[in-house]
């Protein structure tokens, strides 16, 4: 890891991988990907399933969301095809209570009212709370507009600098929105002014 000190001497306990992926469709949608993989790295004894080896899947979880250009949701799909517990894929279904909405703004919260606490899986809404985040990622209007061969996508595409005032580098009164989006930028405050 870059520059990240030499860590102390120590053993692996537990590995989770999140992936995302995005796809733009032929139907003019856009698919945004999520797997998350948990395992162990020791030998140890589960309540349901009993004795699991290291490397075994703890949590195998997925989801497909489907949205458009203005990051609206038209589906869903999750699937749990690991799990410790046998009743974990039963939450499935009410992960569609989310069709509809938009990734923008009030993501999280809403999807914490439809499929929060027992209504959904804890690892599914995780994985869901970064979907925006990828959205922006795939759909950012200045990668795909210098992509070669994507100006069909590109065209799809109607997301906002939403993001601005996110981090410290997209700040409003940032040299980066100044430059990339100058009319969503703001003069920057002076030591002084009021």
């Amino acid at each position: 890891m870059a520059d990240i000190a030499p860590a102390a001497p120590r053993r692996a306990l537990h590995c989770r991988r999140i992936v995302y992926d995005s796809f733009a469709r032929d139907d003019g949608l856009f698919d945004i990907e999520g797997c998350i993989t948990d395992t162990k790295a020791y030998r140890y004894e589960e309540p349901v399933r009993g004795m699991r080896e290291p490397g075994a899947v703890v949590h195998e979880m997925w989801v497909r969301l489907t949205i458009d250009g203005e990051l609206m949701v038209h589906d869903i799909q999750v699937s749990i095809p690991g799990a410790p517990y046998p009743t974990c894929p039963e939450t499935q279904a009410r992960f569609r209570a989310l069709v509809g909405l938009g990734l923008a703004r009030g993501w999280r919260r809403a999807v914490d009212e439809r499929v929060g606490g027992t209504q959904g899986c804890t690892h599914v809404r995780e994985m869901l709370y970064q979907m925006p985040t990828v959205a922006f990622q795939s759909m950012g209007s200045w990668s795909l507009a210098t992509a070669e061969g994507f100006e069909d996508v590109a065209a799809r595409v109607s997301v906002q600098p939403r993001f601005i005032d996110g981090c410290h580098s997209w700040a409003a009164d940032g040299p980066i929105v100044a430059v990339m989006f100058p009319e969503d930028a703001v003069p920057r405050r002076q030591p002084g002014d009021a």
